[in-house]
């Protein structure tokens, strides 16, 4: 972890200017420790567990073992445990502090840094809605409950333009009903005269009853990944009822269910390549363990990529890309445990 963040200030560097900047450095830094540590603590698990073996065989503890008949089985069954264990722990630091943080050092980098990357592609502030009753809604950014502007649409069979109604801003004014000002309201007709008539009114402050709630609406900016797991369920949720697109966020969704379970096999795999490795006249050396250990990440890394980027394209369902990893993990563990 301190090195890529070494080499990460290292790359950036000519980035920081500006008064107090190390103040924003060192804020921008902690951040993405937590993020890089969250994502670090598998492999160090596996890491962990291929070193627990070596360990064992260099003070002669493993040879003591299965002399005793202690088959592989017995010691997996503690390393899964604690494995379990470290796994919940994950998910809490995910949801509780690394969410925010990766939040947090991406806001830094733009707002502070000028470094924008891909950030207008999370935060475009506004979005096109698929409201009830054949109504679409385009609103800007979120403020102080409402968005500002705003857009109404109301479409009448088969699919023409019936109603229009632009605003500065609009918010809620109680249940079922919405308040939007300085709004223009345009109504298309077909009768009156060829292509019809256009009826225009404008109004200061005008009140509107629309069906939708305030949360309906209320669309998250910023990256799948810097979403709690139930914020990402509501997310799903919101975007299918308003027709947009949901393929990312049913992917994060399904990786942030999926990586406790993740590292539990992939510890079971550590432990049993590990094993396989050890001859009873030459033990594998730490340096080995922890090429072995990082073999082992790398692999289920690539796995992980391969499988998300196939979830993008829709080859892969979103629950199968998060649970690859772990098969793949799994079908390791199994067969070197039983060699072992």
């Amino acid at each position: 972890m301190l090195i890529y963040l070494v080499i990460d200030f290292a790359d950036r560097a000519h980035a920081f200017t500006g008064r107090a900047w190390g103040k924003a450095a060192a804020e921008l830094y902690a951040n993405k420790a937590a993020v890089v540590a969250y994502q670090l603590a598998p492999a160090a698990l596996i890491i962990a567990a291929a070193l627990l073996v070596t360990m064992l065989a260099r003070r002669g503890e493993l040879t003591a073992l299965q002399s005793l008949g202690v088959r592989p089985l017995r010691l997996a069954a503690p390393v899964a445990f604690f494995s379990a264990v470290l796994g919940i722990a994950i998910f809490w630091l995910g949801e509780k502090v690394v969410v925010r943080a990766d939040a947090r050092a991406e806001e830094i980098q733009v707002q502070r840094f000028n470094r924008w990357g891909d950030w207008a592609t999370y935060h475009a502030g506004a979005s096109w809605l698929r409201g009830k009753q054949n109504r679409i809604y385009h609103l800007g950014p979120e403020r102080d409950g409402g968005w500002e502007p705003a857009t109404i649409l109301e479409i009448a069979a088969p699919f023409r333009l019936s109603r229009r109604i632009d605003a500065r801003r609009i918010e809620p004014a109680g249940k079922g009903l919405w308040r939007l000002y300085d709004a223009v309201e345009t109504r298309y007709f077909l009768y009156g005269g060829p292509g019809g008539t256009i009826d225009e009114r404008r109004a200061e402050v005008m009140t509107e009853s629309f069906p939708e709630t305030a949360a309906d609406l209320n669309l998250s900016n910023g990256r799948p990944q810097q979403l709690a797991f139930l914020q990402l369920r509501e997310q799903v949720r919101l975007r299918r009822t308003a027709g947009l697109r949901t393929r990312e966020y049913e992917i994060a969704l399904a990786e942030r269910a999926s990586q406790p379970v993740q590292v539990v096999p992939a510890a079971l795999a550590a432990l049993g390549i590990a094993l396989s490795l050890q001859k009873p006249r030459r033990r594998m050396p730490i340096a080995g363990a922890v090429a072995a250990g990082m073999a082992l990440s790398m692999f289920l890394w690539a796995v992980s990529v391969v499988a998300h980027a196939l979830s993008l394209g829709g080859s892969l369902s979103p629950v199968a890309a998060g649970l690859l990893p772990a098969v793949f993990s799994t079908v390791l563990a199994l067969f070197f445990l039983r060699k072992g």
